[in-house]
């Protein structure tokens, strides 16, 4: 699933930089400028080497612009270009470990960052927690879905909207969170690894932030290669924090609810395809039903 167009460009001095044509309706003017806010802050008070993000001459760090040819202003942002490899290139159970040390150090600065006026009050809450319209209950969606599909997809979505109510229940561990760092929004240059495409920041629990890059690992790599390097990551993260799992599958039923958000994104613009996606899905759904757990 592909979003906003990036370009790299540079300037006279031979520096490069990145600007990007934010996607029409995918992420609102708050949760852009909220993503500012948190770069910067990053950028000031650790060592974890995000993009650095540019203002206009008057001071905006949006910037509205009008081509031939496109049929609306695109709003255009502008960053440092981050150097190195996509870290997808590079799945070893070292660059894990060191995956699970950047998390655990993100995770422990958002206990102390104060948000500006204006940041995201967004939380992470729900499936849909971006005001997405939920296809999955429509009768158009449930049509083209088996009444064995329609049963196990209920019960998934019981599982999960229990987890986002207990986890939600206890303020406790509330933080910003980058909610989409996967491996392939991670560069790895001279060894060192360096995020990148906070777009999606909201509030949220360490839990989630885990689930989504695990349930992106596993979907690219061999099943045979998931275990040694979520294990891998493991170990980095508690090499600087606490696992973060209250529960056992507590991870993983993130994972489910990420999955069922997915399917919703088939059911919106690729309906045609949504018993397929189904007939694959199901086999992890019954999987993880039974045992708490998401294998492929």
């Amino acid at each position: 699933m592909f979003t906003n167009t990036l370009f790299r460009f540079w300037d006279a001095h031979g520096s490069s930089f990145m600007i990007r044509i934010c996607t029409p309706g995918w992420r609102t003017d708050t949760d852009l400028q909220s993503e500012v806010v948190w770069l910067q802050a990053i950028n000031r008070d650790t060592d974890i080497g995000v993009p650095q993000p540019y203002s206009s001459k008057d001071g905006r760090f949006i910037v509205l612009a009008r081509a031939d040819g496109v049929p609306e202003p695109c709003r255009c942002m502008v960053m440092s270009w981050v150097p190195g490899v996509l870290l997808g290139e590079r799945l070893t159970e070292e660059n894990l470990f060191k995956m699970g040390v950047l998390f655990a150090k993100l995770h422990k600065y958002a206990t102390c960052f104060i948000p500006t006026p204006g940041f995201t009050r967004r939380k992470m809450d729900r499936i849909f927690a971006r005001g997405e319209e939920d296809l999955l209950v429509s009768e158009a969606c449930r049509k083209r879905i088996s009444s064995k599909h329609i049963y196990i997809l209920d019960r998934v979505r019981a599982v999960v909207d229990l987890a986002f109510e207990q986890l939600y229940g206890n303020p406790v561990g509330l933080r910003v969170i980058h909610n989409d760092l996967w491996h392939g929004n991670l560069k790895i240059y001279r060894g060192r690894l360096h995020p990148l495409d906070f777009e999606d920041t909201i509030w949220g629990y360490p839990v989630q932030d885990i689930a989504m890059a695990f349930q992106d690992l596993m979907m690219d790599v061999p099943p045979g290669r998931f275990e040694p390097l979520k294990d891998a990551f493991r170990f980095g993260y508690e090499s600087k924090c606490e696992w973060p799992e209250e529960y056992g599958g507590q991870i993983d039923t993130f994972r489910a609810g990420r999955m069922l958000w997915v399917a919703n994104y088939v059911a919106r613009y690729e309906p045609e395809h949504l018993q397929e996606h189904f007939e694959w899905a199901s086999h992890l759904f019954e999987e993880f039903l039974a045992t708490g757990m998401l294998r492929k």
